[in-house]
């Protein structure tokens, strides 16, 4: 095992370094003056729900130790999902003055389009040869799907591609997921260990900078400019 690898699948790197993206994240938030009510307790939420996946998907868990059984695989699951989940449901419910109003339609939406990656990143390896079937690879295959759903909300979706700050954090998101995309590339075919160095940086980039990120992009109220 390399240098990087081994601080990559270390407690320093997860979840110690992504807890402070998250409090970073959390912090910025509270403390930008101007951000809508419904804003401000979105990206609290959401550093919420970066600490806790940090934690419960470390290995092993501090307080907890290694899972078994269906929960050693639901869990980071669970939590795969609902990251993707927290940009599509900002996707469809955020508007142009900087707020975020949720309907039961929006929420809907949201989960089917957070459905689509995963299911066709299985199809895809349904279709692949079985050598193929490995973790790196269906990582690469999902990271590039999350890319092409991505581009496809900001050609297509009136609300991605009409309001500049959601784009913003649209384009954002393409940024980590295609480095994320890019360090498993450089794994699967050379087995460099400056792939894992290279994953660090996006996962900072999901667990921090993206509710930082969004904190930042969205507008503030006129009487606080």
């Amino acid at each position: 095992m390399g240098t990087f690898e081994a601080f990559y699948f270390s407690q320093t790197q997860h979840p110690v370094l992504l807890w402070l993206a998250a409090l970073f994240a959390l912090g910025f938030c509270l403390t930008r003056r101007g951000l809508d009510p419904s804003m401000r307790r979105y990206c609290g939420a959401l550093s919420v729900l970066s600490l806790a996946d940090a934690w419960l998907t470390s290995h092993p868990i501090f307080g907890i130790g290694t899972l078994s059984g269906p929960a050693a695989s639901m869990l980071p699951l669970f939590f795969v999902l609902a990251g993707d989940f927290r940009y599509l449901l900002l996707a469809a419910g955020a508007n142009a003055a900087g707020r975020v109003v949720f309907s039961r339609q929006r929420v809907f939406w949201a989960l089917g389009f957070t459905a689509i990656v995963p299911i066709s990143t299985q199809v895809m390896l349904f279709l692949l040869p079985t050598e193929y079937d490995t973790a790196r690879v269906m990582f690469l295959i999902y990271e590039i799907s999350f890319v092409v759903l991505t581009l496809a909300l900001l050609r297509f979706h009136e609300n991605v591609r009409s309001v500049p700050w959601i784009k913003g954090v649209s384009r954002f998101v393409l940024v980590y997921y295609s480095l994320w995309a890019t360090a498993d590339a450089i794994i699967l075919t050379t087995g460099a260990d400056i792939g894992f160095a290279l994953r660090v940086v996006p996962n900072l980039l999901y667990y921090g900078g993206l509710i930082a990120v969004m904190g930042r992009a969205a507008p503030i109220a006129e009487a606080s400019r």
